[in-house]
């Protein structure tokens, strides 16, 4: 028996190089590993900021309800951040010492 080896290469090497090019693109085309992983973790990182802004509108919610409702958090409200006094309140207001 004699085994032609010419005869084998021809078709071998288109072959190859057509796993080569599907393997390549498997890797690295629009819907390649490479792509499906960086989705992948953008999509991670999408979730995590989507339960971050959940979160922040919950405590918004809750502290819209409590400036509706609660009117001793109103009056901290007021004097926190706007500097209000009640009405017979004086406010006094100290230099540091300046050496």
């Amino acid at each position: 028996m004699v085994l032609k080896i010419g005869k084998g290469k021809k078709h071998f090497i288109p072959l190859l190089l057509f796993v080569v090019i599907i393997v390549l693109l498997t890797i690295f085309g629009d819907r390649g590993l490479v792509r499906v992983y960086k989705l992948s973790k953008e999509n991670n990182s999408m979730k995590d900021y989507n339960a971050k802004i959940k979160a922040e509108n919950s405590a918004m919610r809750e502290e819209i309800e409590r400036l509706k409702t609660d009117d001793k958090y109103i009056e901290m409200v007021a004097r926190k951040e706007l500097g209000m006094v009640g009405k017979d309140e004086v406010v006094y207001r100290f230099e540091k010492d300046r050496q």
